[in-house]
């Protein structure tokens, strides 16, 4: 991890340095030489010998115009090889300091140690830092071995210990620019982060109208199917009790769809009360659920708790649509799969939730094998909604493999809003 911060460190550096920098290497180049031949004009030079390093006087002027010339040319090297130009620079700022010293030179150092600091990797900066100290501690020794004044060291060390101030101040834009470029990276990671929820929410609204379609038309639909071609494939049947029940189908998957597209196309800030209002599909429709199923042929059974309306009562909306989903859907299969077949249908109430089983025995009766009456999501639909609001899901052959058991948990510590608005039908 150290690695991958040091690298986004030098690469941050690294656009600082392009940014600050291109073509007007060269111009800062004559710049600085321009300021040093001014400083040195004016006599901004022999800096060194003011403090008692009398062996400087001696010196011709001239000479630093010559390290002034060969450190503004280190400047010209920096962009390529900024390890090089340091490098140049200040054993060109050692020797001009050596023969007295220069206000021009120092500042081409600065000038290198800025770029240093500002876009040089990690292990550059830290060997730089490094020479700058030990220059300091130097100076100060050399100072005091030369003048055994401790004034004059003092002052000299102070002198050195301005080497480092563009260190300093080239690491203060760094890590502004660094923290700059890791808000951008934040920025951008956070839209990510909020498209893949946005899609996820997608996702999970065409899922949730893929299973209230599946349940609450296909099976309406199933039916009109199933008993209009026992209608055509037994003529002695009753036909009017026949179109009864196609009739009541359709009108039901009719209120259901409407209902689902009322739902659909109503405003974002449509109130729970106002959505709920054209919801159907809940267990206060359970009898009519059943007494569908009975004209379908089966022969059902319902098992419900003597106090079961006052539970139905205080159910919260999503549970209770999930309930009459799952029986509606368990109910379907089993006029396909299992035509004149003998259901029990239970529902009870526990500590911790609803508990539902369908069962259905096994027939003679030849099963309803079209392509379009089974899809193969049914048993998909019901797991998805047992498992939305944390409960459990079961299909398969009871113990004594005699019947079919369909088998669910739903537990009713959901939220507020949950108990009020629900789920779409």
């Amino acid at each position: 991890m150290d690695c991958v911060v040091v690298d986004d460190a030098d690469q941050a550096g690294s656009r600082l340095s392009r940014v600050s920098g291109g073509g007007g290497t060269i111009k800062s180049a004559l710049t600085l030489f321009g300021i040093g031949v001014a400083a040195w004009a004016v006599g901004l030079h022999g800096i060194w010998a003011g403090v008692g390093w009398r062996w400087t006087e001696s010196v011709p002027d001239s000479w630093h115009l010559v390290t002034l010339a060969l450190a503004t040319s280190a400047v010209l090297l920096q962009r390529a090889h900024l390890a090089i130009a340091v490098g140049l620079g200040g054993t060109v700022a050692a020797v001009d300091t050596a023969l007295g010293g220069s206000f021009g030179v120092m500042i081409v150092l600065w000038e290198l140690l800025y770029r240093v600091g500002l876009s040089g990797n990690a292990r550059l900066r830290r060997v730089v830092a490094g020479v700058v100290a030990a220059a300091v501690v130097g100076s100060v020794v050399a100072a005091l071995i030369a003048e055994s004044d401790l004034q004059v060291s003092i002052v000299t060390g102070f002198q050195f210990a301005a080497l480092a101030l563009p260190l300093w101040w080239a690491a203060n834009v760094r890590q502004k620019a660094e923290l700059a470029d890791l808000e951008a990276r934040r920025a951008t990671d956070m839209e990510r982060i909020g498209e893949l929820r946005r899609t996820e929410a997608v996702q999970a609204e065409r899922s949730a109208i893929a299973r209230d379609l599946h349940d609450a038309i296909a099976s309406r639909l199933s039916t009109i199917a199933i008993q209009s071609a026992a209608g055509l494939a037994t003529p002695e049947r009753d036909p009017g009790a026949i179109m009864h029940t196609v009739r009541v189908q359709a009108l039901e998957a009719l209120q259901e769809m409407r209902s689902m597209i009322v739902v659909l196309r109503s405003e974002p800030h449509r109130s729970a009360a106002d959505s709920s209002a054209v919801v159907v599909g809940s267990l206060e429709q359970l009898d009519e659920l059943v007494a569908a199923a009975q004209a379908a042929g089966l022969r059902v059974h319902l098992d419900v708790p003597r106090q079961w309306a006052d539970t139905t009562a205080v159910l919260p909306m999503a549970v209770g649509q999930a309930c009459f989903r799952i029986v509606q859907e368990a109910l379907a299969n089993a006029i396909k799969h299992a035509p004149d077949s003998e259901v029990l249908v239970a529902l009870s109430r526990d500590g911790a939730g609803v508990r539902i089983v369908v069962e259905n025995s096994f027939t003679s009766a030849a099963a309803v094998d079209h392509p379009t009456l089974s899809a193969g999501t049914g048993l998909v639909t019901m797991r998805e909604r047992a498992e939305v609001l944390g409960g459990r899901f079961r299909a398969g052959l009871d113990d004594t493999a005699a019947c079919w058991r369909v088998e669910a948990s739903l537990p009713v510590s959901v939220s507020n809003s949950d108990e009020k608005a629900g789920t779409a039908p």
